[in-house]
């Protein structure tokens, strides 16, 4: 795991970096394709022109089976090699080829770039005056596309290197859904989970550690790996920059514009299994999904069988979250001879024989009356895709709704909120991204998510549970309108009354 210097506050960054004059970092620029000779050609070419030390970058291109093999053209960096990614039926395509070429690697920072791109002479300049700055980024480069092109390596090089760029294409497309991503953030500066469909494989980059602790792409994924790999890397806690001043062109359409219904078909199964955050995908389904919304902590140690029954319940009422539950308790207890009319560990054994065959079930032991402290809880995470954490202990009081408290948490971004109840029980909802970000820096995590993201503790009967306030009944609301009635002073005032009226007889009915 990199370890951070300093923690930023949520995804805030310095606004208006410049490049940097005396840069020091090294950088494998990783290209992964398989046939497409004539546009990695032309850009190779335009890599050639970037301004950013050639000494300090080196190009690889992972040939993912093409034939004809692919072939180092003239006009190239002079760091330029081709990796041969030996496929099979099992082991195929960008991520399983991208993986492989990435893991003999070890350069400072990875850039990942599509093998059809033309890039601006400063392209890479601009990504790295960002790493320079700090080691928890990840930069998408700026990219508008294009349909047709009829210059050779030749002649880009030479128009790139007479400060010509933005004159190859008066012409160009922008994918309005992706710029509305970002704009409607300020740039990303306030990034939600959402964001991580801003991260697509045409031109991106990060540091290696950064790579290596997310463990790469997916290699189930064989097309959508780039938006399943921006969702781990968001819930990681990196902090995304849409750099706009790395300007590039992609040359032809996506394959998603080509096929989208088939494209989409063959991706939606997949992301609902991998991805939390499409939600509506995953709404109703009847099977248990790969990586869940939540990942619950209980300590069982005190705990009733009608209480954990109650948290599980709270949990799985909604059809568009799941839940995995890691169990703590002295289970070892349970292994020896014991009496049903007098058993010390009844409510311990119920819980245990409720879920045992249930695989979203997992149990740890905790033996002893130790109470955890708040930093030795989020410790015991290993922050990967599931984006919230939820830890509740004992009997948790009747008031504690778990998805009124996921609501609260997205509503206020903070990174944890939590409520004590008059036991002294706690119950708290933490943010993976904010947790990743606090592990990263080390030491006190819960104070590193007050300064990195924001914390509140409140009593339970002072938490907003976002419960919907409490509907009339007709005999209430009629007296509420006799009373109303009596009061009225102007007749012209029953006008107002009436629409009132009406609207609370409408959400009665519902």
């Amino acid at each position: 795991m990199e370890t951070m210097k300093s923690i930023p506050y949520r995804y805030n960054r310095p606004t208006n970096l410049d490049l940097v004059e005396k840069p020091t970092k090294t950088v494998a620029v990783i290209i992964s394709c398989r046939d497409g000779q004539d546009k990695l050609n032309l850009t190779l070419a335009s890599l050639a022109a970037q301004t950013y030390p050639q000494k300090l970058f080196a190009v690889y291109v992972i040939d993912d089976g093409s034939n004809p093999a692919i072939k180092l053209p003239k006009i190239r960096p002079s760091k330029t090699s081709i990796i041969k990614f030996g496929n099979s039926t099992t082991k195929w395509g960008k991520a399983e080829a991208t993986n492989f070429g990435a893991s003999k690697l070890k350069e400072e920072i990875f850039w990942f770039l599509d093998a059809d791109m033309v890039l601006e002479p400063s392209h890479l300049a601009h990504h790295m005056k960002w790493h320079h700055e700090a080691d928890d980024y990840l930069i998408l480069g700026w990219k508008r596309f294009v349909q047709e092109w009829n210059y050779s390596p030749q002649e880009l090089l030479t128009t790139l290197n007479s400060g010509a760029f933005q004159e190859l294409h008066p012409v160009s497309e922008v994918k309005e859904q992706w710029e509305a991503l970002v704009t409607n953030t300020d740039d990303l500066r306030s990034a939600t989970l959402a964001s991580f469909r801003t991260l697509v494989g045409a031109t991106f980059s990060m540091t290696r550690k950064s790579w290596e602790s997310v463990g790469g792409y997916n290699p189930e994924f064989k097309l959508g790996n780039d938006t399943e790999l921006g969702w781990r890397t968001l819930i990681n806690g990196l902090r995304y920059v849409p750099e706009r001043e790395a300007h590039s062109w992609h040359l032809g359409l996506t394959r998603i514009e080509t096929n989208r219904d088939l494209v989409i078909a063959h991706n939606r199964p997949i992301f609902a299994n991998y991805i939390p955050g499409f939600g509506y995908m995953r709404k109703g389904s009847d099977f248990d999904f790969k990586v869940p919304d939540f990942e619950v902590l209980l300590d069982c140690r005190l705990m009733t069988s009608q209480s954990f029954h109650k948290v599980v319940k709270d949990l799985q009422s909604s059809v568009h979250t799941q839940a995995r539950y890691r169990l703590m308790g002295p289970w070892e207890k349970l292994a020896g001879r014991y009496s049903v009319s007098d058993d010390p560990h009844e409510q311990l054994r119920a819980i245990y024989r409720s879920c045992f065959g249930d695989a979203r079930f997992t149990f740890e032991n905790l033996a002893g009356n130790e109470h955890l402290s708040v930093n030795e809880i989020l410790s015991m995470v290993k922050v990967k895709a599931t984006p919230f954490v939820f830890f509740t202990e004992g009997n948790p009081d009747e008031g504690v709704i778990f998805s009124g408290m996921h609501a609260h948490i997205l509503s206020t971004g903070n990174g944890l909120e939590g409520v004590v109840d008059p036991l002294d029980q706690r119950t708290f909802i933490a943010l993976a991204p904010a947790l990743s970000r606090a592990q990263k820096v080390g030491g006190n995590l819960q104070e590193n998510i007050q300064n990195g993201w924001g914390l509140r503790w409140q009593d339970v009967s002072q938490f907003d549970f976002g419960l919907p306030m409490p509907r009339p009944t007709v005999r209430q609301f009629l007296r509420m309108v006799l009373g109303s009635l009596k009061r009225l002073k102007n007749p012209g005032d029953l006008l107002r009354l009436a629409p009132k009226a009406l609207k609370v007889l409408k959400l009665k009915k519902r």
